[in-house]
């Protein structure tokens, strides 16, 4: 199963627990196949940082997460699969991470993405429906 995790996940998945820090344990869990392009990752990597400034927290574990997506999240090339597609452009970037990846879900808390449901065949879903998702085809 191929994933994108938006940049609200992230932030959520690092800084507080949840859902969405379970769907990124799952990740580490090899549970499913992270997939970005350099426009995403980019922005992950400077709100998680902007974050960790913000929150008083340890840039250290930002640090971690990014160095461990580097390592083991595939990049893709962006294709402009999404572009003008959202209400926010700057949510399209993860649009076109799902297409140009071949992704199978969009794991996204924005609810200007999740109002989509779905584009080009790749879903649209909150964290919980993903854990779900997740935990309906470990049977």
């Amino acid at each position: 199963m191929i994933v994108v995790i938006d940049t609200s996940v992230w932030i959520s998945g690092v800084f507080y627990r949840g859902n969405p820090y379970r769907v990124l344990q799952a990740w580490r869990d090899e549970k499913y196949e992270l997939v970005y392009t350099p426009e995403t990752i980019a922005e992950i990597e400077t709100r998680l940082r902007d974050k960790a400034i913000e929150f008083g927290a340890n840039v250290a574990d930002v640090d971690e997460w990014v160095a461990y997506i580097h390592a083991f999240a595939r990049v893709v090339a962006s294709t402009g699969a999404g572009a003008g597609v959202t209400r926010d452009p700057k949510d399209d970037k993860f649009l076109d991470a799902a297409v140009s990846g071949k992704a199978t879900y969009l794991v996204s808390s924005d609810h200007d993405l999740q109002v989509l449901q779905e584009f080009q065949r790749v879903k649209i879903v909150s964290p919980k429906d993903f854990l779900d998702i997740l935990e309906s085809t470990t049977r």
